[in-house]
């Protein structure tokens, strides 16, 4: 109610002072820019629009976006770690591994490019690569509980039982909350404690 009565208050300030709330005002025109952005300044704008379009799920474009950002810069990690994130969403995992990999390349301490490529490789199927990958996280983070829970898994699918309750242990210990009871279930039966 407020803003409707200073509202109308200012339309009759206007026409009692002779002005008339449809009279065109030019507007100015923008200045123009300072400077072209650099190619830097370029790549870290596509990044930022493919964050954009992946955030709201329109994952081609981000594909597209992100693919600038490395044409760009070659060199620009994080550009390929998303662009593989992307990719895994589509289900185009062996893509996926090889952006998570020259991730890796570029930052070899980032735990969680080897998380994900280890991610990638066990809906693949390698299992073993994935428990590598799961392994090298762990190495590089110990306090990394989801890498722990998804090693388990990769030793539940090789049949290393020991191993994988003892990692589902140390990611429940951490207070990881992400463990899935059907896991649980199918550890427990086809994995009892003493094997």
């Amino acid at each position: 109610m407020k803003k409707f009565i200073i509202g109308v208050v200012g339309i009759m300030v206007l026409i009692t002072l002779g002005c008339s709330t449809t009279k065109t005002v030019p507007l100015a025109e923008a200045p123009a820019p300072s400077k072209e952005l650099t190619p830097s300044e370029m790549a870290i704008q596509s990044f930022a629009s493919g964050n954009i379009h992946a955030q709201s799920g329109n994952y081609e474009d981000a594909i597209k976006d992100f693919t600038q950002a490395i044409t760009i810069n070659p060199g620009f990690a994080d550009a390929y770690y998303n662009r593989g994130r992307v990719l895994g969403r589509l289900g185009k995992h062996e893509q996926a591994i090889s952006d998570f990999t020259k991730t890796i390349s570029l930052t070899p301490e980032n735990a969680t490019a080897y998380a994900d490529r280890g991610t990638a490789y066990g809906i693949l199927g390698q299992h073993e690569q994935a428990i590598d990958d799961f392994t090298q996280a762990i190495n590089l983070n110990p306090d990394f509980a989801g890498a722990y829970y998804n090693r388990a898994i990769g030793y539940f699918a090789e049949k290393k039982c020991s191993e994988a309750r003892e990692d589902v242990q140390k990611a429940q210990n951490m207070g990881y909350q992400r463990i899935r009871p059907e896991f649980l279930d199918d550890l427990n039966k086809n994995c009892p404690e003493n094997k």
